[in-house]
């Protein structure tokens, strides 16, 4: 005979203390799980932190190495540009000079044949005012420039004026308009006439002598302006003394070169060596605090392990010991102390009829007579 049948309440109280065992077993596994979860997750974030923070600081010191090989790169380019430009002002000055020497006897050409059109005028007597610019271009134009001037003073007289008069200053009637045109032919025609007769009708020989001239003017601003282009196009820069600009263009160039290939040594360096050294200090710095977590977080799976690994056996030793006498519904707490209380209290006697009375509390077990069992 089994303890289950000598002391049903023994078999019982083991199996309650089995399963209070297994239910604790239980509990402490899933706090071990919490805490490892936990654990888990604070040095997952930790070195996802210090990740982070590393990759963070390596960039911030390339930058600074950057900006300060940058900032002396703008520098050079500075010095570069003021240079480029005290060249190109010096080069300038040099066409210049260039332009108004090489120019010069044109230029002195056009000054005698002027001074020779008004010393014609004053030996023949004729009125300076045929030298100027305003009579050259009503009385004798020589260039296309000068028919448009022409062209432009007559509409002005005989268009504009005459026109703006009737619309702002009088009333708008054709005799007005009539009027107007007549007193304007009048008025400038009258004058532009007499003056037409008191100098090319009276010094037409210096007239058409002063328009040669003014041809010959004409060619050699136009033999000037040839010139001015073709020194502005002439690729030849000797004759403008920049060799002390060149000279110092080419050092500063060489300089910025040498910062170049110091800012990509430093670079490479730097993405080789010293980042590396940048990381490995920083995570040497952490290193214990992370070895700490991950020790609790390992200890913590360790612990969970061992409980689920304890309340497996405890499970099965359940299994094999208590749950074909009990049943497995009725493995917990609550049922095995009501059968208890039942085998205590007398109302059964062996542990088949406390689980049946716990099934079926309100059937109760049958027992025979006295009587009839004696007779029998």
């Amino acid at each position: 005979m089994g303890l289950e049948q000598e002391n049903p309440v023994l078999f019982l109280e083991q199996a309650k203390e089995a399963v209070k065992q297994l239910e604790d077993c239980k509990l402490q596994a899933e706090s071990a799980l919490e805490r490892e979860k936990q654990g888990k997750l604070d040095f997952e974030q930790e070195t996802e932190a210090l990740k982070q923070k590393i990759e963070k600081t390596i960039q911030e010191r390339k930058k600074e190495l950057e900006s300060s090989y940058d900032q002396q790169l703008s520098q050079s380019d500075g010095k570069i540009k003021k240079v480029q430009e005290a060249r190109e002002k010096a080069k300038n000055k040099g066409i210049k000079e260039r332009v108004a020497e090489e120019s010069a006897p044109l230029k002195q050409e056009n000054v005698e044949l002027k001074r020779q059109y008004h010393g014609i005028c004053t030996r023949e007597g004729a009125p300076l005012f045929c030298t100027t610019k305003l009579f050259a271009i009503l009385y004798k134009p020589v260039s296309f420039s000068e028919v448009l001037g022409m062209i432009f003073l007559f509409l002005l007289f005989f268009g504009a004026i005459p026109i703006s008069i009737y619309y702002f200053l009088v009333p708008h009637r054709i005799l007005f308009l009539v009027g107007i045109y007549l007193l304007d032919i009048l008025i400038f025609g009258g004058l532009y006439v007499f003056i037409g007769n008191r100098t090319v009708g009276k010094f037409r020989e210096v007239v058409n002598q002063g328009a040669e001239i003014r041809r010959k003017i004409n060619r050699n601003k136009k033999q000037m302006k040839r010139l001015k282009k073709e020194i502005n196009k002439d690729s030849n820069e000797s004759h403008y003394h920049l060799e002390e600009f060149d000279d110092e263009l080419s050092r500063l160039n060489q300089e910025r070169n040498e910062v170049i290939a110091q800012k990509q040594n430093a670079l490479h360096s730097f993405e080789t060596v010293n980042q590396n050294i940048i990381r490995d200090e920083m995570e040497n710095t952490e290193k214990e605090r992370l070895t700490t977590l991950k020790d609790q977080w390992q200890q913590a799976s360790q612990e969970r392990n061992s409980l689920e690994g304890k309340a497996q056996e405890i499970q099965i030793s359940i299994t094999q010991k208590f749950e074909q006498f009990i049943g497995k519904k009725h493995l917990n707490e609550e049922d095995l102390h009501r059968m208890i209380q039942f085998l205590q209290e007398g109302q059964c006697k062996s542990l088949t009829e406390a689980v049946l009375k716990l099934e079926a509390p309100e059937v109760e077990p049958v027992l025979a007579p006295a009587g009839e069992s004696d007779s029998e």
